[in-house]
């Protein structure tokens, strides 16, 4: 189970903010009781999902390490200047409107990165909008060789941004992140009032499996602004986020989840 969290264990009072407004002909193929979800992307892709950045990259298969899990993979390359692929919930994805929207949550997914040089990796995305001048709160999970990291940081929203992602705060992990090992990256967000930000990263006791029980590695990343960043609102889509800079990016993700139950134990239902 996760650790204590202090002030951030708000589980009891954390009100999910879920706006959904899809077409009514969309519950068929995508039901999101109480706007609650974990993807395992056994299913559920791309009928819950649209894609925003990079879609060719964006695709659901067995995870890209020993192949023993269902995962949304993220492939490509960047270069020096950084490239991001983004895909968010919605339950009309073949409309653009953004139907889905949140505040206050608890978001993770569990991250697999394949080693290569330089800085790659995954993550998740609360609180973002498509407009002009709009943005989200990503926390991403990089993998970079001896300089590992996990990185709070805005990313743009528009699409004719390419999703420019901007480093809000980060917290260096070493070397910890090894290749072809499950990782969880769980981004607390309160944002009803003064704004309370936490990203965690949590290793599992069975590196290649990631329904494994979890702990946590590394520090806590604490974000206590008196306002959230420019662009960022206090209510938004969720999303998976890759990023790269002068690499190539070969990552998994699975248990997509923003139910506070499933972030903090070892696994959860499957979508």
């Amino acid at each position: 189970m996760i650790t204590e969290i202090g002030r951030f264990t708000l589980a009891a009072v954390l009100a999910v903010a879920a706006i959904v407004g899809p077409a009514a002909e969309s519950w068929a193929a995508c039901e999101l009781p109480d706007g609650l979800y974990h993807f395992d992307f056994s299913s559920s892709y791309p009928d819950c999902f649209r894609e925003v950045q990079r879609g060719d990259g964006i695709t659901p298969g067995m995870d890209l390490g020993l192949m023993r899990h269902t995962s949304l993979n993220i492939t490509g390359s960047a270069g020096a200047g950084g490239a991001t692929w983004l895909t968010v919930v919605d339950q009309a994805p073949t409309d653009t409107a953004e139907d889905n929207i949140y505040g206050s949550e608890f978001l993770c997914a569990d991250i697999l990165i394949q080693r290569f040089d330089n800085t790659k990796g995954a993550g998740v995305v609360a609180l973002l909008n498509e407009e002009v001048g709009k943005k989200g709160l990503a926390l991403i999970l990089y993998n970079a060789g001896n300089t590992d990291r996990l990185v709070l940081a805005t990313v743009e929203g528009h699409p004719a941004q390419a999703g420019k992602v901007q480093v809000v705060k980060s917290l260096s992990l070493g070397g910890f992140i090894q290749e072809n090992a499950w990782y969880r990256v769980l981004l607390t967000a309160l944002v009803d009032g003064p704004p309370q930000i936490m990203g965690q990263v949590f290793k599992h006791a069975v590196g290649t499996d990631p329904n494994s029980p979890i702990s946590q590695v590394g520090g806590t990343l604490v974000y206590t602004p008196q306002s959230l960043p420019v662009g960022v609102e206090p209510l938004g889509q969720n999303a998976i986020i890759g990023s790269a800079f002068g690499a190539v990016v070969n990552a998994s993700v699975t248990n997509f989840s923003n139910n506070v139950a499933d972030c903090q134990g070892s696994g959860g239902t499957a979508d």
